[in-house]
């Protein structure tokens, strides 16, 4: 027969069952927050441009890893310290060393608190983001410098700012971090990109500091 339990065993086995008690009910909380989130990520995913396997499935999942691991710089000079390794990796280490154990992510914070770095990486970030829509660029303005159509009185300057000049001004407002300009014609907008996508100031690769070398 099971002896009975005396009061401060009772005390005690009522106490781990308001602690289990807490415990659940702070995993419900944080699954009723995250609900939400996780039934829109899901229908997205339905709707993802070339579906699992693609381009876009892949840059997404990637960008969930991050966000998994806790990290909330800002992708600009995330891009920019990713793009080097090296200086990465010794910025990591030199951290680790100083802070002791530390989450991936807290790794990085420290590495991107110094601003000379985070400027160097988001100078980075930008020339290599910018890259990346090279062919879109070419596509809707060096292919009409090159074709000799660029005067003021060209016909196609009154139009309408084509998709492919939109996707530009957004992804440069983006990278600049300037705001959206009420452009109306192809005209203004060829202009306008043209300005900051073929500008040398604005993608100029910034000089590493000699004390980063070794």
């Amino acid at each position: 027969m099971t002896a009975a339990l005396d009061d401060a065993d009772l005390t005690a086995l009522l106490a781990t069952f308001d602690a289990i008690g807490g415990h659940l009910r702070a995993d419900l909380g944080m699954i009723d927050a995250k609900l939400p989130e996780l039934r829109r990520l899901a229908k997205a995913e339905q709707r993802r441009r070339g579906g699992s396997g693609s381009g876009d499935a892949r840059k997404y999942a990637l960008g969930s890893v991050l966000v998994m691991l806790g990290l909330e710089q800002e992708d600009t000079a995330l891009l920019g310290l990713f793009a080097h390794s090296d200086h990465m990796l010794r910025w990591m280490a030199e951290a680790r060393h100083a802070f002791g154990p530390q989450t991936f992510s807290e790794l990085i914070g420290h590495v991107l608190a110094d601003p000379e770095r985070l400027a160097y990486c988001q100078q980075w970030g930008r020339i290599l983001q910018w890259r990346y829509c090279k062919p879109l660029y070419d596509a809707s303005v060096t292919s009409f410098i090159q074709s000799g159509r660029t005067g003021p009185k060209e016909r196609w300057r009154k139009h309408d700012v084509s998709d492919d000049q939109a996707a530009l001004i957004r992804k440069l407002c983006e990278i600049l971090g300037e705001p959206l300009p009420p452009l109306m014609t192809k005209g203004e907008a060829f202009d306008w990109i043209y300005e900051r996508g073929g500008n040398p100031k604005y993608w100029a690769e910034p000089e590493m500091p000699s004390t980063w070398s070794w």
